[in-house]
């Protein structure tokens, strides 16, 4: 074999080992991007924070809680996620992730829905 063909295997090598380590950082770097977005997420929301989470109106939660309200009023006991999560501090209602989460996942499993 002739020294060129080695020069050139080496150079195609060389060329492919850059390739792959240009593509590999561009996956990590959107990696990183959507878990910077998901992380962004506080674990105490506001009305507004959880309007954005669930991706409705500030309006459509309030209505939500307003029916819970009513409905849990009339009840003596009832499932922990049958209603909305919240929490009264200093007069404005807070609600925390892990919990929300929890009642998306019941009121999915029980396929519960507000109309």
């Amino acid at each position: 074999m002739n020294q060129s063909t080695y020069l050139i295997g080496a150079v195609l090598l060389g060329l492919s080992i850059m390739t792959a380590a240009l593509i590999l950082s561009s996956t990590t770097n959107t990696d990183k991007d959507s878990e910077s977005t998901i992380s962004s997420i506080p674990e105490l929301m506001t009305l507004t924070q959880l309007a954005e989470y669930l991706q409705i109106s500030e309006q459509s939660i309030e209505i939500i809680i307003s029916n819970d309200d009513y409905q849990r009023n009339g009840l003596s006991s009832y499932d922990t996620y049958q209603f909305i999560p919240y929490l009264l501090l200093d007069n404005q209602k807070r609600f925390i992730k892990t919990e929300i989460d929890a009642w998306l996942k019941y009121r999915n499993d029980n396929r519960l829905n507000y109309h």
